[in-house]
């Protein structure tokens, strides 16, 4: 509790979400109370808005203030690992510097060094990563745009051309701007004239006027090229005892359903728990080698699960599309009241603690394709890690 305290006070706490209309119309589609009621004496915590670089600083510091008189934990900034030899158990940094290591934890996002030299040393090992559509940009603001609630995250769209505007609020009453669409010649991405920008932003959104657009104008001519998101799968996260993948490293969906950074603590915590469960320091590799494999059979079906549910269904049949849409509207008015429907997708991803397996099977009949058994995946996976032997 101490650190997920720590967490939150860097960070804006709010579990609204609006959406403007183009000539002013807003509509509130998530509120407090819209999410999954917990369990009895079970607290569900709210939604936290914080940038990354914020989490990494905390839990950096938690890490030290815990550990830094205990010799077990050594940080080396301004370099990062350059390759990885699985054979050889070494590493070699941006610095030259070569380290052996025991095991390998691949947090390194969606370009990966270690999931690369798990993919160049096991040819039994699949992955993919490839680019989403779209581009985008970020902006910070000192404070929120005055007609825009301060409370809640916000979609804006705009009232010519076909890039939006989702505002985050952040703490101490800013926030950040991520710009985005497909088109990375539209005015807002390309221009690197702050007249010209600071104009079309007031006209597409009016929602932002009264905020400090020239700022915002500044800093979108300042990034002369846009950003892109990738979606990253794998067949497994564990390379016998030698490495594992974690977050974006072994699955990433870009952001298209907010739950990348939740996804990747959890992994952490899983890990966390079958080391704890099954290593032997009198039976160092077998044990490593279980406690991987085992952490992999949970979280290899999570991350399947969650991309299917970040990119949604795609049925073959049209009545079934149809089907599907009309369940979503349905969802998305009576968010499950009256025991009619379920919560709507989104809503269920960010407020409950139901595994995203759980999730994805609730919704089979959206499917072609029936979601696998736990026994499937436990099966599938201790095979693929026999090819090893």
């Amino acid at each position: 509790m101490e650190l997920w305290n720590a967490i939150r006070s860097q960070g804006f706490a709010s579990e609204r979400f609006d959406l403007y209309l183009p000539f002013g119309l807003k509509l509130r589609l998530r509120d407090v109370g819209d999410g999954e009621q917990p369990e009895q004496g079970r607290v569900v915590e709210p939604s936290i808005l914080l940038y990354q670089n914020d989490l990494c600083r905390v839990l950096v510091d938690e890490l030290e203030k815990r550990h830094s008189n205990s010799g077990l934990v050594q940080f080396y900034f301004d370099q990062r690992v350059q390759t990885i030899d699985l054979t050889k158990q070494q590493l070699t940094t941006s610095k030259g510097e070569t380290m052996k290591f025991d095991v390998v934890l691949g947090c390194d996002g969606v370009n990966s060094v270690v999931r690369k030299a798990i993919d160049e040393t096991w040819p039994a090992f699949e992955t993919v990563r490839e680019p989403i559509p779209g581009h985008y940009k970020v902006v910070r603001l000192e404070f929120m745009p005055p007609r825009v609630d301060a409370t809640a995250v916000a979609l804006l769209l705009p009232k010519a051309g076909a890039v939006t505007a989702f505002i985050e609020p952040t703490k101490q009453g800013s926030c950040c701007i991520l710009f985005a669409g497909n088109n990375a010649t539209d005015t807002v991405l390309s221009s690197s004239n702050t007249t010209e920008l600071e104009q079309v932003l007031s006209a597409r959104w009016p929602k932002l006027q009264g905020a400090d657009l020239a700022e915002v104008a500044r800093q979108l001519a300042a990034t002369p090229e846009t950003s892109t998101a990738s979606l990253v799968k794998c067949n497994t996260f564990a390379y016998s005892h030698k490495a594992v993948l974690l977050g974006d490293a072994a699955h990433a969906t870009g952001g298209v359903s907010g739950q990348g950074v939740n996804s990747a603590l959890v992994d952490a915590m899983l890990l966390v728990d079958m080391l704890n469960k099954h290593y032997n320091a009198e039976n160092k590799k077998l044990s490593l080698r279980k406690a991987l494999l085992e952490y992999s059979i949970q979280q290899v079906p999570e991350a399947k699960a969650l991309f299917d549910l970040s990119f949604g269904p795609k049925p073959t049949s049209a009545i079934k599309r149809i089907i599907i849409g009309i369940n979503t509207l349905r969802d998305s008015i009576l968010k499950g009241r009256f025991g009619i429907g379920m919560l709507p997708l989104q809503t269920k991803l960010t407020t409950s603690l139901m595994p995203f397996r759980e999730i994805r099977t609730e919704r089979d009949d959206d499917y072609d394709e029936h979601f696998p058994s736990d026994d499937y995946w436990r099966q599938s996976l201790t095979k693929l890690d026999a090819t090893l032997d």
